[in-house]
């Protein structure tokens, strides 16, 4: 998202709505995509600012871990 928005401000907000997309897409309920993309990115991503390495690795790994905890 950082990339296709070129990291303008909120580029984060649109990808917490992917990120929620994907889990309904997936099955999972508003309120659990909520509670998994909430712990894996809040807070975690600035505006105008894109993620380094690192910052992606660790939201996609908490994202992961979230996901897992309900399969």
């Amino acid at each position: 998202m950082a990339d296709r928005t070129q990291a303008e401000s909120g580029w984060y907000g649109h990808c917490m709505q992917v990120l929620r997309w994907f889990l309904a897409y997936n099955g999972i309920d508003e309120a659990q995509a909520e509670e998994i993309v909430k712990n894996a990115v809040g807070g975690r991503f600035g505006s105008w600012i894109a993620p380094d390495v690192p910052l992606v690795d660790a939201v996609s790994s908490r994202f992961a871990r979230g996901v897992g905890d309900i399969r």
